[in-house]
């Protein structure tokens, strides 16, 4: 409160009136439009306004960090660093909280637009074995990294890999 002035307008939340704005859909979609009703004690009607919910605060972060190793034989080791919703900070040295009900990674490996590979891995690490770059036909590809989150599919990190 310090740093406001006497008389200043604010807005009081009452935390026993907030809800989740999609436990009654039952759809297990995240995302889309809201109508918010307010109405003060001196208010004859409510003010309303539509809200466009994108989600993003359910949505995992972008793995970082994406390596990739040639195993020497015509692979790639591939490997890469999870970030999570719930936590930020570094604890003494341990990785942060998970944020999901599960760790599950999709790989998807793409020749500009073209899908050539869509893999799915429950640890940051990924081996693109020389037999499945041979079958993807050589060339310039990206693969794309996403975290598979308990209610949506994360941002992808990516990388580019000459095979």
């Amino acid at each position: 409160m310090a740093g406001h002035a006497a008389g200043e307008r604010f807005l009081l939340i009452e935390e026993e009136r907030l809800a989740e704005p999609f436990a009654g859909q039952g759809s297990g979609e995240i995302g889309g439009g809201l109508r918010l009703a307010a109405i003060g004690i001196g208010d004859a009607e409510p003010v309303e306004a539509m809200l466009t919910v994108s989600g993003e605060a359910v949505t995992p972060a972008a793995p970082v960090h994406v390596r990739a190793v040639s195993d020497g034989i015509g692979g790639w080791n591939l490997s890469w660093t999870r970030r999570s919703r719930n936590g930020w900070r570094w604890i003494s040295g341990a990785d942060v909280p998970l944020g999901e009900e599960s760790e599950r990674y999709e790989l998807r490996v793409l020749s500009g637009e073209s899908l050539l590979r869509r893999v799915e891995t429950t640890s940051p690490a990924w081996a693109y074995d020389a037999a499945a770059t041979a079958e993807d036909g050589g060339g310039m590809v990206t693969v794309e990294i996403r975290q598979i989150g308990s209610f949506a599919l994360g941002r992808p990190g990516r990388i580019d890999l000459a095979l």
